[in-house]
């Protein structure tokens, strides 16, 4: 299914599986508070939505991760390969930390669940256009159990291959520097990391900037992401 959007709208490519969550999803952006956003076109699987992002152009891909054939992971490698491509969104029903992780580092603006309210899901596609990656609550709240030491998954039997140069910018982070990132990692904001610091809030948003650069990083999660793969360990 295609339609074609009005000037100056959002365009959504839809991928799932399941022909009830399409036509969920397509009612909620029918709303008035999805009044800017198009669904453009709907796809079952990953292989005929990489057929569809070549011919419909669209803003923003949002799509279930499990699906036969082509899961949602190999959609976002395929999506990564491509000149122009589109913001990608994924969204699942079976939240498994190992495949948000996977999101993440490849570049997915936006890891959310299926159970989200509508209003959520609509302003992931806002925010994630505008440049943020937005992560449920509930699946965030986890980022800081993959950091080791934290959690009982914190230990992995193959641990992930870093690039040395990245390994070697953990390791000459500042004590100031790994304390806010240790505080970023457990999901504070910046005015709770400035309480938690005693130090101003325009100060921690300066060093959460600079962590950010450093990495390069666009967002906190990414950052988050980041560290967690390399293997960082904030001191105590």
């Amino acid at each position: 299914m295609t339609t074609t959007p009005a000037a100056g709208t959002v365009r959504l490519l839809l991928v799932d599986d399941d022909p009830l969550v399409l036509s969920t999803l397509r009612l909620y952006f029918s709303t008035p508070p999805a009044a800017s956003i198009e669904v453009v076109g709907e796809a079952s699987d990953g292989a005929t939505a990489l057929e569809l992002l070549t011919t419909l152009n669209p803003d923003v891909l949002m799509t279930d991760i499990h699906m036969p054939g082509m899961d949602g992971v190999q959609l976002l490698k395929h999506v990564r390969e491509l000149e122009h491509p589109p913001v990608f969104i994924a969204m699942t029903a079976l939240d498994e930390d190992e495949t948000m992780l996977s999101i993440l580092s490849l570049g997915g603006a936006g890891y959310i669940l299926k159970s989200s309210r509508p209003e959520f899901i609509i302003d992931t596609v806002h925010q994630a256009l505008a440049g943020g990656t937005v992560v449920s609550p509930q699946p965030a709240s986890r980022l800081v159990r993959h950091l080791p030491g934290t959690g009982d998954t914190a230990v992995t039997e193959q641990p992930p291959v870093i690039d040395a140069g990245t390994l070697d910018q953990f390791a000459r982070l500042s004590a100031s520097e790994e304390t806010v990132l240790k505080l970023i990692c457990a999901g504070l904001s910046n005015a709770e990391i400035a309480r938690e610091t005693g130090r101003s809030t325009s100060a921690v948003k300066k060093s959460v900037s600079s962590l950010l650069a450093k990495f390069g990083t666009e967002s906190r999660i990414q950052l988050a992401v980041s560290a967690v793969e390399a293997g960082f360990h904030p001191g105590t």
